[in-house]
């Protein structure tokens, strides 16, 4: 199934159990804005982490009565980042979310070895866009974590992104190494690398899923460029999932839609034990229900795989 936008996403995050998120300083506008709306969407139970005062100033602020949910003090970032991913320790959340905080105490916390929150996997960032008039929403990594990641980062950086898409029920995904060039050159070691990956990941994910590098965006994304340029492909310029060749092009990529195009980003954390919601200090609530529509989704996935193998 694909998403044609982020309401679709809302419309399915709805559909199922409210999920229980803890927030790490939630003394923002924008993002208790977005905790509002998925609370009101019976997306989420919030775990509420921050100062207090001003916690409850935005709350009645936006008219939010957030007295129902648990609330935690917290005066620092760090202390902050600690309690929210505590309680992911503890199974009290099955997902967190960034707030008022810098990324670098928020990802810290997550890494703390005695929460045990970590898998064993590269953690890289999963940014979905919501861009007028395109048909359905577009995946892209890793452009808000990994600086540099090397071919076999770049795989696990892949995989990650590939699991996410199918626990929230896009399967067979069509995935492109993004290049300058479709063709390979030693003067361009993008496009070395990107051949590399797509031989060696083969074999690492589901069935179905199509991966093609190197490929430049205009033929990841048109069916037009590639009958324009005598070319053909399994993608058939019909990507999900764009892997940027480092962070600069996917910052690049990123801000470009958002700002020249009018979309909307959503953002999550892969590779810890649950979703973790990261968006950009400013970006707009509808951004930040999103990325918590996704992680929601994607959390429900999780928990019923557990659920079965403990079945079987």
């Amino acid at each position: 199934m694909r998403f044609q936008n982020f309401n679709e996403v809302i419309h399915s995050a709805k559909t199922k159990p409210p999920i229980t998120l803890s927030v790490a300083a939630a003394n923002d506008i924008e993002v208790l804005k977005a905790v509002k709306e998925a609370v009101e969407h019976g997306i989420i139970e919030p775990i509420l982490i921050g100062k207090i005062n001003q916690i409850a100033e935005i709350a009645e602020k936006i008219h939010f009565d957030f007295m129902p949910f648990k609330i935690m003090a917290a005066e620092t970032e760090a202390e902050a980042a600690y309690l929210a991913a505590k309680s992911a320790h503890k199974g009290y959340a099955k997902m967190i979310m960034k707030g008022a905080i810098n990324s670098t105490p928020f990802l810290k916390s997550v890494l703390y070895k005695d929460f045990q929150l970590k898998t064993g996997r590269i953690l890289s960032h999963l940014s979905a866009f919501e861009i007028p008039g395109n048909e359905k929403l577009i995946f892209m990594t890793d452009g808000g974590l990994n600086i540099a990641p090397n071919s076999l980062q770049k795989m696990e950086i892949i995989i990650n992104s590939v699991d996410f898409l199918t626990q929230i029920g896009i399967r067979n995904s069509k995935i492109a190494l993004l290049a300058a060039n479709e063709r390979t050159s030693e003067k361009m070691p993008v496009t070395m690398e990107a051949q590399e990956i797509v031989q060696l990941i083969q074999s690492e994910i589901p069935k179905g899923c199509v991966i093609e590098g190197p490929l430049p965006l205009d033929l990841a994304i048109s069916k037009e460029s590639l009958f324009h340029k005598g070319l053909t492909s399994e993608i058939n310029g019909d990507a999900d999932l764009l892997v940027v060749p480092n962070i600069e092009a996917g910052n690049i990529f990123g801000k470009s839609i958002t700002y020249f195009a009018n979309g909307v980003m959503a953002g999550i954390v892969l590779g810890a034990k649950v979703p973790l919601v990261l968006n950009s200090r400013s970006d707009c609530a509808k951004a930040k229900l999103a990325s918590i529509a996704l992680g929601a989704i994607a959390a429900h996935s999780t928990a019923l795989e557990i659920s079965s193998h403990k079945v079987s």
